[in-house]
């Protein structure tokens, strides 16, 4: 297959795990519980491997193919459709096809989709198939899960808002199926549907912005779908659309991504998604779902660098400012969870919060005429997304191996071994393997998944020379660059820069709560790594994220942020340049602040978790050298530290926080109130009207027929009169016309 001819199999890419969808179900009712489809085929895990394995392959292939071009596009042509035009007299021909688009940031993003969807498939076949809970229904699992990924993967590679929208949709889909995979749970029932009304909330106004949109470009599509990417992001159709009306289409395509992505006010929906499995935690948070709202914002570049100067400002500066505000909301929040996976959930929200200030930053920027900054502010925005996938990913799996390990230990410190005088309350079935409270020293007993969850959590903490040091501090820089030229901008530049020092705190936090110290249960003193398949891809993704050096080396964010550049292979010049731009700036305003986001990540936020929670671990145990030091040091600082946590743990902050700052119980009254009341007036109205007028039809045909019926007697007479009267009826019409 030459260069040339890759891109012709790009469809292939989304199109292959949606035709293994419906295999994986039919398959699976058909073979489901029999000992070849267990133990082989892993009730379709396999399949869903193989296929995502091909796209994986297919998405490398177009990568190296794109590498050396700008702004690909290449269009797929399903059919073509002619009508009669009455007015002009002439043919028209509109053609309606799913288009490929590829741009450095197609090529970003689809990487990132479909590498993460091929490990955490690896990670499910280990952590779904060895829990009986999931017997005779993974396969359910996987057909949702490669649906799932189809979405994500199409999306990426659609080359117009519809079809993006299309896909968009089909992913609101599959999270709603896959948060309420347990249904049987009210919890998780009530998780997916929060997240499914959520979420529509947010795609109501994406439709409306996706609507008008239309309406600006559609005079100007030709032949082309009005929302194709080639009509809309034409620099000549964009001079010719009303500003404020792009702005308005813009800013409501906005809040579909804040629904999206979980961001300040429709964010309430992410902490409880956890209800679903662990591979649907990372498969959400890193690979497909929170990513796509981050994606059409990044994809309304175009329109901030070619409409009027400054014409868009306001709608950047909101972005910025809902960035800056759910930052420090959901790293506030993050403080008090106990849940492992609820941290996570508030760690991602926060990171992408980050990433919309970042955006905000850059679409500021571009339509103010700043377009090299605007360039850096755009990479380093994307660069961070890159690492914080990565990143979360290898968290979100090394939370489900510890969970899965600790269901595990719990199992057999309950039922083997132990009698009533041994027992205790985390025995029963109550017993809660999420809880970090319930966990301890597991540094250890799980030295791979402890390794990933320090070098993940260095990472989203920005420890330098490590994954997301690099891309979030471009964004701070960014973000104060432009707080020094606009004065609103000092609000969210302000909130990310303290939001680095609380990031430190609630990572460091979950690490040293989880695998620091001395045991909490005795179901901690019995967990080690047993369980095949969960290692692999956090191995992998470690060595992703300590490799962000390289990619940074290389000019990453360079390279992502302007659309026209090549790449670059320098490796040491690339480091030495970062080097000096972050650690020997000329301009001593950014090196000041670089400093003082390093001290609030790396020394504050840490220093205050040790002191708190850090500890020696258990008798002779040790960790492996690279994290014994970070435990040794913990235990000094907790022993050295008077720091009395209680005044802080009862304040009526910490209950607001435990409470997520009620923002739950508002959601809760909404949906009483206005869903629930919605519901009721139409149940009146299906059944009073709609009800009422199909019973209406119902009597009135039944009596039309039951006196139908009784001229039916049976008699020669009756019928040879009714024959007489309706030929002299007729008669008399006929007479009546002449």
């Amino acid at each position: 297959m030459s260069g040339s001819e890759i891109i012709d199999y790009a469809v292939l890419i989304p199109l292959m795990p949606f035709l293994a969808f419906p295999v994986i179900l039919f398959l699976g009712r058909l073979f489901n519980g029999t000992p070849s489809w267990v133990r082989n085929a892993k009730e379709g895990g396999i399949i869903a491997l193989t296929v995502m394995g091909a796209s994986l392959v297919l998405t490398l292939l177009l990568i190296k193919e794109h590498m050396n071009k700008v702004g690909a596009s290449d269009v797929f042509t399903w059919f073509e459709s002619s009508w009669w035009n009455s007015e002009t007299g002439a043919i028209t021909t509109k053609v309606f096809g799913f288009g490929i688009y590829i741009d450095h940031l197609t090529v970003m993003l689809l990487f990132v989709a479909a590498f993460l969807c091929f490990l955490i498939n690896i990670f499910s076949i280990g952590y779904m198939n060895t829990d009986p809970i999931n017997d005779n229904r993974n396969h359910r699992f996987y057909a949702e899960f490669v649906l799932f990924c189809s979405g994500m993967l199409g999306m990426v590679l659609a080359d117009s808002f519809l079809w993006l929208f299309i896909f968009w949709e089909l992913m609101g889909l599959c999270s709603y199926l896959l948060i309420g995979f347990y249904y049987e749970r009210p919890s998780a029932a009530y998780a997916a549907k929060k997240a499914f009304l959520t979420t529509r909330v947010g795609d109501v106004f994406l439709v409306i912005g996706l609507v008008m949109l239309w309406n600006l470009f559609e005079p100007y599509a030709g032949t082309q779908g009005a929302l194709s990417y080639a009509v809309v992001f034409d620099p000549e159709n964009i001079a010719r659309v009303n500003s404020g009306d792009l702005q308005l289409a813009l800013g409501m395509m906005f809040i579909g991504a804040v629904g999206k992505s979980a961001q300040f006010p429709l964010h309430v929906w992410l902490p409880d998604a956890m209800e679903g499995p662990t591979p649907v935690s990372a498969l959400i948070h890193a690979a497909t779902m929170v990513n796509a709202g981050l994606y059409i914002v990044a994809r309304m570049f175009p329109f901030f660098m070619e409409a009027e100067l400054g014409a868009l400002s306001t709608l950047a500066i909101v972005i910025a400012v809902i960035g800056g505000i759910t930052a420090v909301m959901a790293a506030l929040i993050a403080f008090v969870q106990m849940d492992l996976k609820k941290v996570l959930a508030y760690s991602t929200m926060s990171q992408l919060a980050y990433i919309f200030t970042g955006l905000g930053s850059a679409l500021w920027l571009a339509n103010n005429g700043y377009d090299e900054l605007a360039a850096f502010a755009m990479g380093a925005s994307l660069f961070h997304l890159f690492n914080h996938a990565m990143a979360k990913g290898m968290l979100f799996m090394a939370s489900g191996s510890v969970i899965h390990e600790m269901h595990h230990a719990h199992h057999e410190v309950a039922h083997h071994g132990h009698d009533d005088d041994h027992h205790d309350d985390h025995h029963d079935d109550h017993f809660d393997a999420q809880s970090m409270e319930n966990m301890g020293g597991l540094a250890s007993r799980m030295p791979i998944t402890a390794t990933a969850m320090f070098v993940g959590s260095m990472s989203i903490i920005g420890i330098p020379l490590i994954g997301g040091f690099w891309s979030k501090e471009g964004i701070i820089a960014s973000a104060w660059k432009v707080a020094l030229k606009e004065p609103i901008f000092l609000l969210p530049a302000m909130l990310i820069l303290i939001g680095a020092g609380m990031t430190g705190f609630y990572m460091s936090r979950m690490w040293f709560m989880t695998f620091a110290g001395k045991p909490k249960t005795e179901v901690a003193e019995h967990v080690h790594e047993q369980t095949p398949w969960i290692p692999i891809p956090l191995v992998v993704l470690t060595f992703m994220t300590l490799s962000a050096i390289i990619l940074a080396g290389m000019h990453a964010g360079k390279w992502l942020g302007d659309f026209e550049s090549g790449h670059y292979t320098s490796f040491i010049d690339g480091i030495g340049y970062e080097m000096e731009h972050v650690f020997l700036n000329p301009d001593p305003f950014l090196l000041v602040l670089t400093y003082v986001a390093i001290g609030l990540s790396l020394v504050l936020g840490p220093s205050f978790a040790m002191a708190l929670y850090g500890g020696s671990l258990d008798g002779d145990q040790k960790a492996k050298p690279w994290m014994q030091w970070a435990i040794d040091l913990s235990a000094r600082v907790n022993k050295n530290s008077k720091f009395d946590n209680t005044e802080w743990a009862n304040s009526s902050l910490a209950t607001s926080l435990h409470k997520r700052l009620h923002f739950d119980d508002a959601y809760d009254a909404a949906m009483l109130k206005i869903v629930v009341g919605f519901a009721k007036l139409s149940a009146i109205f299906d059944s009073k009207f709609i009800d009422g007028v199909i019973k209406t039809i119902e009597s009135t045909s039944q009596e039309a027929s039951r006196r139908v019926r009784a001229l039916t007697t049976g008699s020669a007479r009756d019928y040879i009169m009714m024959t007489a009267l309706g030929t002299l009826v007729i008669f008399i019409l006929l007479w009546g016309v002449a």
